[in-house]
Order: structure tokens, then C-alpha cells, then sequence
């Protein structure tokens, strides 16, 4: 797995390709990420090669290994002679996710904090500021708003952890990152009243301008463990398996 992660993403995340075969697989990835993480492709759902070349304009083969690129990263799942499936979402996934992203992303945000120069400082004042503009109007109208939230709110978090220098610990964290942005999505028309998600970056950005590493790390933990205490209130998954019935 470690191997395709570093063919899909740069230490910052970015999608990456070297040839125009690839760059047709890799761009056959992004859509497909992106259409499963949008819930376009449905958890669970299946994934059958003949009817995705169509839709997304591509040969059999081209489809076929982003598929399994798809795999690589967890997103898909590869089934003996039966093809390829959306990974499930489940609640037990979620907390696994939240779990293990605590892990990397506290320990890279404190060693961020530690050594981040001015450069830093000034892309996290800079991508808090947008955030916070366009907050208002996803509070309103999440269904219009969210994309643009959703991308204002990973560049935030980005910049938050850019002076890290580890590598690997910016890479799993992009992985990661990109299997929460599934479940984020379940929240964003379920708000929850007790919740200030705004407050919450606000107490972020400041903690960090103070370099305050050890409340930066504990603000982080609360802010990633949030979402799925309100997918547990509002029951949007399962323990094990796929969306509820309704």
C-alpha cells in the first residue's frame, strides 16, 4: 500500500503523474475519488468496469487500474470474480479513522507549531481568514457552500501542519484526511446546536500563533474527535456495514 500512496500523493497531499498514461489513469482516479468521497458513487455500491468506461469516457483498461489504485487506497474494494465495490462506511470505521488521525496529525501539528518560521505563521493567518469568510454562508446553505468550505477548511488544516518535517507523517495524514472527508460529509446537514465549529478553528489559529504546541495538539484532538460523537448522536451509520434504512 505504501508504494501506491506515494504514487498518488506528494508530501502535500497532490495528486501526481509522470506520462500521459498515467496522467489519463491518475485523472480516472480523481474523478472517481472524488464522486465516491461526493457519495456520487454510493458506499457499498457496485463498481462494474463496463459501465463506468462509458460513463467516464475511458478503456476497459484505463478503468481497471484506477480501480486498483482505488483499492490501494482503501476507497474501493476488489471482490474474486465478482469485480469491484465501494468500500462500506460503518461507525467502527469511522472511530478507527478518528483514532489513528489523532495520532499523526497531533504529533505533526506539535513539531508545526515548534519549528513553523514566519512563512508558516503567515499561510495559517492567511487560509484561517478565508475559512472564516465563507463560514457564514455554509452555516446557511451547506448544500451550495460545502465544497468551497470543504477545501478552505484542508487548506487550513494544511497549513496548520506544513512546518512538520516529516514526510511520511504529511502523507499517511493526506490518506487519512481523505477517508474522513467520506464522513464529514454526513455532518454537514446535521449541525449540531452545541457545536461552534468556527470557535473551534478560532482556538486553533490563536493557540498555534502563541505556540502553544501542547494546547494546539489537545484543541486538535477534540476538533477531529467532534465529528464522529455527532454521527453517533444522529445515528447516520451503522456499527458494521452501510448506511441505516430509512
Amino acid at each position: 500500500m505504501v508504494a501506491n500512496v506515494q504514487l498518488l500523493f506528494r508530501a502535500d497531499g497532490a495528486a501526481c503523474a509522470d506520462s500521459p498514461a498515467r496522467s489519463l489513469i491518475e485523472l480516472t482516479v480523481h474523478r472517481l475519488r472524488r464522486d465516491i468521497l461526493e457519495g456520487r458513487l454510493a458506499s457499498g455500491s457496485r463498481l462494474a468496469v463496463a459501465h463506468l468506461k462509458g460513463s467516464y469516457e475511458v478503456s476497459g483498461g484505463t478503468m481497471r487500474e484506477a480501480l486498483s489504485l482505488l483499492v490501494s487506497e482503501g476507497l474501493a474494494q476488489a471482490e474474486a470474480q465478482r469485480g469491484f465495490r465501494v468500500a462500506p462506511m460503518s461507525l467502527a470505521d469511522m472511530e478507527d479513522l478518528t483514532r489513528t488521525r489523532v495520532l499523526v496529525e497531533c504529533e505533526a501539528l506539535r513539531q508545526s507549531v515548534r519549528l513553523g518560521g514566519d512563512k508558516w505563521q503567515a499561510e495559517v493567518t492567511s487560509t484561517f481568514n478565508k475559512l472564516s469568510r465563507i463560514h457564514p454562508r455554509t452555516v446557511k446553505n451547506p448544500g451550495i457552500w460545502f465544497e468551497r468550505w470543504e477545501r478552505c477548511n484542508r487548506d487550513f488544516h494544511e497549513a496548520l501542519l506544513s512546518a512538520c518535517p516529516s514526510p511520511w507523517s504529511r502523507r499517511f495524514r493526506a490518506v487519512l484526511y481523505l477517508h474522513m472527508e467520506r464522513y464529514r460529509r454526513l455532518t454537514a446537514n446535521h449541525p449540531s446546536p452545541a457545536r461552534d465549529v468556527h470557535a473551534e478553528h478560532q482556538a486553533l489559529h490563536d493557540a498555534a500563533l502563541a505556540r502553544d504546541e501542547a494546547l494546539c495538539a489537545s484543541l486538535l484532538k477534540l476538533h477531529i474527535e467532534a465529528s464522529v460523537e455527532a454521527v453517533r448522536r444522529h445515528g447516520l451509520l451503522l456499527p458494521i456495514g452501510l448506511f441505516p434504512v430509512t
